[in-house]
Order: structure tokens, then C-alpha cells, then sequence
């Protein structure tokens, strides 16, 4: 088994695991969320512990479970641990009000944004293994759920296996320690990262999480969790399936309510804007129908 890294103010100390099981224990853990029939899709959404009126706009936008008539979504945010106590009062709150908070004894930094998503697909492989699909995608996205589900996963047809897609990246390892996504040659080697989806939005099919998880406890956890699940996947044999279209976008574009019904995600959009044009969208799903 490979050795794991922690980040402590961006310095990386070695943990090392003991099973394949989760890498630190939950604080809040939700075992019956997925009691009962198993959801088409999870939403799998990385927050930080003190961002209350993020979550809060995206319970009443795209995190919705509602939203689409017949189709069973769970939301879940995932959570690492902020050590600021009336953080955490306020976050145990938030989760006894929408039980929709899963939590591990992390500290919540963007270096262990690895840790965070994989807690979330060990949550799934353990506690929601019959989900037909999962969907990681940021907080700070515009989400269309209609277009994912209808155009791309179609749920009146065969379950998709082995079926991984979003945004498409090649990209090499920044070598410059300024950097933000500075890796060290101890880290990766190699001179190229296998193609990987964007960590801004990826989906992937249910069967996928129970081995991407088992895979990457066999690894040295990268800090970025987009290449370090490319690189699980590249192990795994698991060919990522490229997007026919421009549906999902890495950059902010300015909203067209027409253009966004045909698209999955758009980045950089804070909860404010979400609130103010989520109604003009629910409005285009009917007026921009094909």
C-alpha cells in the first residue's frame, strides 16, 4: 500500500493508512441517507464547513432533490473540519436541519481537496453502493441537472458501466514551486498527467466508486484531486468517455438562458448570481425546448 499525504499549511506529512477504509474518522457520517430505493444520482458537493449561505443557496437552486420528477438525487456536501468551535456548533445545526452534511476529522484545506472527494466516494462504495451514478462538482458551478440526466445519462435506457465523463484535460506537471499546483518530482515523476476530467464538475458511474476508492489507497494522494482520480482511472483500465459537445465548461461564460439549457456546468458562479437567475432558468427549460 502506498504512503498517503497530509497537508499541514501546505507541507506535506505522511500518513500512513491501515485498511482500505475510510482516512479519518467521520464526525458526521448520515448512514441512512440512502435508505430505501437507490438514487439515480449523488451530488457529491466539496464546501467548506463556514460556507453556511453557499450550501444554503444551492439547497434552494441546483442541489434541489427535487428538481426533476421521477428521478431519486441525494445531495451531499462534504465537509472537512474548520477547528473554529462555533464553526462547527453551527455545522452540526446545519446537518440535524437537513441531514444533507457528511464530515471527516480533516483539516478543511484546498491541499486536501483529495481527502475531501475521496470521503466522498468512500461514502458512497459503503453507504450507497446501488447508486447509478455520482456527480462531484463544485460549489462555486452553474449546474444544469436536466441536461446531465436527459441528454447524457438517459435513464430509460441500460445503466452506463465503467462510464466516466466531464471536461477533458492534458495537461503536464507544474514544476515551479511558486505555484499553486506545484508537484514535486518525489510526487510524480513523469513528465505528462494521464487525461483527466476537470475537477470542476465530473460524473461517473456507481460501480466506478467502490474501485476508484480501493485504487487510490494504493497510491501517493496527490493534492489535486482532478489527476489524482485520472490517474486512479488510467491504472484502473478506465477510459474516460469525452463529451460530444460543449457541455461542460471550465471557464465562466456569462449566463444565456437558451445556451445554458445545453450545457451540464459553467464555473464561477457565487451564490448570489445563482439565487437572481435561477428563476429566469427554470422559465428557459420550457421557452428554449428544441
Amino acid at each position: 500500500m502506498g504512503l498517503l499525504y497530509h497537508f499541514i499549511n501546505g507541507t506535506p506529512s505522511i500518513v500512513h493508512p491501515r485498511t482500505v477504509g475510510p482516512l479519518y474518522p467521520y464526525l458526521i457520517e448520515e448512514p441512512l441517507q440512502c435508505r430505501g430505493e437507490a438514487p439515480f444520482l449523488v451530488l457529491l458537493i466539496p464546501s467548506m464547513p463556514q460556507d453556511v449561505l453557499v450550501r444554503d443557496a444551492l439547497r434552494k437552486t441546483w442541489a434541489n432533490e427535487s428538481l426533476i420528477p421521477g428521478i431519486s438525487i441525494k445531495r451531499i456536501f462534504l465537509l472537512g473540519r474548520s477547528f473554529v468551535n462555533d464553526t462547527e456548533i453551527s455545522v452540526e445545526q446545519e446537518s440535524s436541519t437537513f441531514h444533507d452534511i457528511v464530515q471527516q476529522d480533516f483539516l478543511d484545506t484546498y491541499r486536501n481537496l483529495t481527502v475531501k472527494t475521496l470521503m466522498g466516494i468512500e461514502w458512497v462504495s459503503r453507504l450507497c453502493p446501488r447508486a447509478s451514478y455520482v456527480m462531484k462538482v463544485d460549489a462555486d458551478m452553474f449546474f444544469n441537472p436536466w441536461f446531465l440526466v436527459r441528454r447524457i445519462l438517459q435513464p430509460e435506457k441500460p445503466l452506463k458501466l465503467e462510464f466516466f465523463t466531464g471536461l477533458a484535460v492534458r495537461a503536464v506537471p507544474f514544476r515551479n514551486k511558486d505555484s499553486k499546483w506545484y508537484i514535486p518530482y518525489e510526487m510524480y515523476p513523469k513528465s505528462y498527467y494521464p487525461t483527466y476530467c476537470s475537477g470542476t464538475g465530473y460524473v461517473f458511474s456507481g460501480d466506478l466508486s467502490p474501485r476508484i476508492y480501493k485504487e487510490a489507497m494504493g497510491l501517493t494522494l496527490l493534492p489535486f484531486e482532478d489527476v489524482f482520480v485520472g490517474i486512479c482511472l488510467e491504472r484502473m483500465g478506465v477510459q474516460i468517455s469525452e463529451p460530444g459537445g460543449n457541455w461542460f465548461v471550465g471557464e465562466r461564460a456569462e449566463y444565456n438562458r437558451c445556451q445554458f439549457t445545453k450545457l451540464v456546468t459553467d464555473h464561477h458562479y457565487s451564490p448570489d448570481e445563482l439565487l437572481k437567475l435561477w428563476p429566469d432558468f427554470l422559465k428557459a427549460l420550457g421557452d428554449c425546448a428544441e
